[in-house]
């Protein structure tokens, strides 16, 4: 996963940039578990001068084979599944002990499972769902709804089962 930042809007200056160290694997019973990569040298970027506002481009989510009203679904879905990532991630990074709508979702309230959590909501907000590629073909996998392939540098593809 990647993130780019906008320096265009903090000024000059001197900056460190960190990247983050918290990885998250699956272990052999099922559990998520955190841990802590040793991060080397962090590099120092100097910004000086005018610098550019990056250019603004429409983004437009992308379909295969669906119809006209799926894609109005569609869009209508990736608004909403982003307004939810968001108010996600602002709850979760605003509470600091156990509250009845996190147990609902989470369980039991620990730190670390509501940092796991967190994180997971940061990244999922960080994605633009106006930008990922919607593919409606798939008619042949019973008791899928949908999946999605996942690439590092690019949004990903999400194929949906729709049933015809």
């Amino acid at each position: 996963m990647t993130t780019a930042y906008d320096l265009s809007k903090v000024g000059t200056g001197e900056y460190s940039i960190e990247p983050s160290n918290l990885l998250t694997y699956i272990d052999e019973d099922g559990t998520p578990k955190d841990f802590y990569a040793t991060v080397g040298n962090i590099p120092k970027v100097k910004l000086s001068g005018n610098l550019p506002a990056p250019p603004v481009h429409e983004k437009r989510a992308n379909f295969n084979g669906c119809s006209a009203d799926q894609q109005t679904q569609l869009n209508a879905a990736a608004t909403n599944a982003q307004s939810y990532a968001k108010s996600t991630y602002t709850y979760i990074s605003g509470i600091s002990n156990g509250t009845t709508r996190y147990a609902t979702w989470f369980g039991a309230y620990r730190t670390g499972r509501k940092n796991t959590v967190r994180n997971h909501f940061e990244l999922i907000n960080s994605n633009d769902f106006a930008s990922f590629t919607y593919d409606c073909t798939c008619t042949d996998m019973p008791d899928v709804f949908a999946y999605v392939c996942a690439y590092i540098f690019q949004p990903p593809d999400c194929y949906l089962a729709i049933d015809k």
